[in-house]
């Protein structure tokens, strides 16, 4: 669908030049701009441009050219007005074509606006800003010089005098300016305009000195210089050194600044500057060499060379335990790919992930890749965007916003740890960066490899089905054993303790980090929730503090001594009586990893103790440094959530305990007992990964659970196995796909009939493009989280196990979503991550 929201008369009759632009903004389609014949030679797809739009300026992306458009039909008539481009923004495409081509695709299929979408292949704040101003007209600087305004309006006149100045800026400057300013705007004495202000973040640049072109050194110094010592000498070391970033002779002489300052006078030197960007590697590391492959890594890796070799986009699940060498076989796949000529993108879950997977892959490539993830800086991640864009570097490595690295010649894609859920963004564009990935390599013409010990039942049926194939390693490397794990029953151990004590590490858990403690191994405990308690509880009238905005408990925390929202960050200090009934009877309920701390200090108060979630994770560095500590043994116990559950190799680590193991097990989610399964799985692959055997202790109120009992024998088949027989009596995935609408709003009445009307509307267009059932519509009903950030929640859930016909529901769901009156709004999501 193409658009046009404004007109232009330009008085030519020649034949344009049109182009297609998609915009960052929420509306399924893209807009026809005319190319000024001076832009027309960048005016191309690829290409930025900055266009007017809806009364604003915006940076879009031109996904098409047409040339030759008349101006005039066959009959004669005027051809519809356009506007035209402002400025074409880059002199090289900064997209390409084959990446429009795969968004403009992703985008249809999960019912998201093409510029939303094509918006994630753009650096953060690359783009040029537009910024608001307030502007003295001619008739507001009469009025100034006339003294006729009132005391209020001259003061906002005076300040303009000198220049124009943006609303917050006149803010700063002046109290009260909110009535005098829309006076005079109404009165057209001050008006608002729109300046560019350039893009938000650039590379870093240096500058250098190098001799100026036709420079005699010795000739120099024998004459000009012969009375300046200090300034023939370090004319000789710039010849030596050629250019030279000027910090590093200052940094070693500061008086050297007057001495580059005169030999730039004589004409001897002259300064540049160039692109330089941050070093987030740190210092350099000792190489390694590629270790001997077992008989089964061997094979994996043979399958995965032929399809490079031949350059097929095949899929491998590469299903191997904790443990037996997955990360070498990814090594030996991006050297594969590095001799061919090609490209290596590598993808983990998480930021905390990436340290380690970037150390394996400097040890063995060096410093020749780049590091793509939200976690840099704007400015860092433009500058790694730009050495992959230039062909700096052959390795791409990061979280889930590095699958849109600039790089053109893939031979080999790695997704690491593919079941997690961190790989489906969840806002705006909402792709799983594992199906995205699949659709790059099939463009690339290269295989993709799906690494993992816990495959997603979807992946692991699609390999079952031969829709991918299955690579396994089944031992770990060495013939070292998987770790003991031992199941403890809370409930029992609760019975068996002294009334009145809260229990959070049971005899066996103790007992076992004692013992770990002696030998000199380290510990690592599990608990999937941060914050000191759950919520504050009160044992007269069971009223719990509750967010103000969101229908969750607060959280206690006592780094700050307050209660906390973990979804809009509401906070305030715990009452000393209850809000319900007001008796001054009420406790901390339940337990996070800041109360966990403080359990294991008072327990084992010589051990050497650490946290590492989401709170102590926010300061730059501090994850990078607990995760060396541990490495390098000056942790004796780290105490984490799911950030240490994964994908570390930790030699020293002996045991593991998970202090609630079926925390999960409670979520509103037909995923819960999988996600259980895998999080336990893949903590309890952290042990015993050096010579010494590891160890697991599970705590849990539920020991026979089918998601708990197989990680007693590290049994991913049993689990599955279950687990499949459970989604194919409900109909869930893999066997249906599904389709989820969520409608929010300020008024619960309000919120809920929208929410019916649009399920209504689905059950007709269900009943009318397919068979009687064909598409489910469930709901609406309220979302596990009623009420998020002061707005109501109502889902509905459409499944169906044909995808066309499902399409078309959603689609029809998705054009009525985007009809709803504000403040009502409704988000589609395709084959959802969570049902939250």
């Amino acid at each position: 669908m193409q658009a046009t929201l404004f007109s232009e008369s330009d008085g030519e009759t020649r034949d344009r030049i049109v182009v297609r632009i998609a915009l960052p903004v929420p509306i399924d389609s893209v807009f026809d701009y005319i190319v000024p014949e001076a832009m027309a030679e960048n005016a191309r797809p690829g290409h930025r441009a900055l266009v007017p739009f809806s009364g604003r300026r915006l940076t879009g992306v031109i996904v098409e050219r047409l040339e030759g458009v008349p101006r005039r039909t066959a009959d004669g008539e005027a051809t519809r007005k356009l506007a035209r481009i402002d400025r074409v923004v880059d002199e090289e495409p900064v997209v390409s074509l084959a990446m429009i081509g795969l968004l403009r695709e992703a985008a249809h299929d999960l019912l998201c606006p093409i510029g939303l979408a094509l918006n994630h292949a753009l650096p953060p704040g690359s783009s040029p800003r537009v910024a608001h101003r307030l502007k003295l007209t001619e008739r507001g600087a009469r009025v100034l010089t006339d003294s006729a305004a009132s005391p209020a309006a001259h003061a906002v006149l005076e300040a303009l005098r000198k220049g124009p100045l943006t609303p917050a800026n006149l803010a700063r400057r002046l109290s009260g300016v909110q009535a005098p300013v829309r006076e005079l705007t109404q009165d057209g004495l001050i008006e608002k305009i729109q300046v560019e202000t350039g893009p938000g973040v650039r590379e870093a640049r240096e500058r250098t000195v190098l001799l100026r072109p036709g420079v005699d050194t010795e000739a120099a110094c024998a004459g000009a210089l012969a009375r300046a010592p200090k300034q023939a000498e370090l004319l000789r070391r710039i010849e030596r050194s050629g250019e030279t970033p000027t910090r590093d002779i200052t940094q070693a002489n500061p008086s050297a600044t007057s001495l580059l300052r005169s030999l730039a006078k004589r004409g001897f030197v002259e300064f540049r500057e160039r692109i330089a960007p941050r070093n987030l590697l740190g210092t350099e590391i000792e190489r390694d060499s590629e270790l001997d492959l077992t008989n089964e890594q061997n094979d994996a890796l043979v399958a995965i060379e032929a399809a490079m070799r031949e350059q097929r986009p095949d899929r491998f699940l590469l299903h191997g335990v904790t443990g037996s060498g997955k990360t070498e076989v990814y090594l030996r796949a991006v050297a594969s790919a590095l001799r061919a000529g090609r490209q290596a993108l590598v993808l983990v879950p998480e930021i905390t992930l990436t340290h380690q997977i970037v150390a394996r892959l400097r040890a063995r490539f060096g410093d020749e890749l780049a590091v793509l993830h939200s976690g840099l800086r704007p400015g860092e991640r433009l500058e790694q965007w730009q050495r992959l864009r230039r062909g700096e570097v052959s390795i791409a490595v990061g979280a889930r916003s590095a699958l849109f690295a600039p790089i053109e010649n893939l031979g080999v894609i790695v997704v690491d740890e593919e079941h997690d859920s961190a790989y489906k963004n969840e806002e705006g564009f909402r792709y799983h960066a594992r199906d995205l990935a699949e659709r790059r390599a099939k463009l690339a013409g290269c295989p993709v490899v799906l690494g993992t010990a816990t495959p997603s039942l979807e992946t692991r049926y699609e390999a079952d089905r031969g829709a991918m194939q299955r690579l396994v390693l089944a031992r770990r490397i060495g013939g070292r054993p998987l770790p003991a794990v031992e199941i403890v029953d809370l409930t029992a151990e609760r019975a068996k303790a002294p009334r009145g004590r809260k229990l959070i590490l049971a005899r066996p858990l103790r007992r076992a980090i004692t013992e770990a403690l002696a030998a000199g191994g380290q510990t690592i405990l599990f608990l999937n929730r941060r914050g000191f308690s759950t919520q504050i509880y009160c044992f007269d009238c069971g009223f719990a503090e509750r967010c103000k905005d969101c229908d969750v408990a607060l959280v206690y925390h006592t780094s700050d001594g307050r209660l906390r929202c973990h979804y809009c960050d509401y906070d305030k200090l715990p009452p000393d009586t209850c809000g319900g009934c007001g008796s001054p009877d009420t406790a901390l309920l339940g337990l996070g990893t800041e109360r966990l701390e403080e359990e294991v200090r008072i327990l084992f108060p010589d051990a050497r103790t650490a946290r590492l979630d989401r709170d102590s994770a926010a300061r730059r560095g501090f994850t990078e440094g607990v995760l060396e500590a541990l490495r390098t043994r000056e942790i004796d116990i780290l105490i984490g959530t799911q950030m240490v559950a994964k994908g570390h190799d930790f030699p020293g680590v002996q045991l593991v305990g998970v202090v609630a193991a079926d925390l999960g097990l409670h979520m509103p989610d037909f995923r819960a007992a999988e996600r259980t399964f895998q999080v336990l799985t893949q903590v309890a692959g952290r042990a015993g990964r050096a010579g010494t055997p590891g160890r697991v202790v599970l705590q849990t109120c539920v020991p026979d659970h089918y998601a708990i009992q197989p990680v007693q024998d590290h049994d991913y088949e049993t689990f599955y196995r279950e687990e499949l027989e459970h989604r194919a009596a409900v109909g869930y995935p893999p066997f249906t796909r599904l389709c989820q609408v969520l409608v929010s709003g300020p008024d619960e009445a309000a919120t809920r009939a929208a929410a019916q009307v649009l399920a209504d509307a689905a059950k007709r267009e269900a009943s009318r493009t397919g068979e009687a059932g064909a598409v489910e519509i469930l709901g609406p009903a309220p979302s596990p989280l009623a009420r998020l950030r002061g707005r109501f929640r109502f889902q509905l859930l459409f499944k169906g196990a044909d995808p066309a016909l499902l399409d078309r529901v959603a689609r029809d769901a998705a054009t009525r979503a985007g009809a709803l009156a504000k403040p009502l709004r409704a988000v589609v999501d395709v084959n959802p991550g969570s049902m939250l």
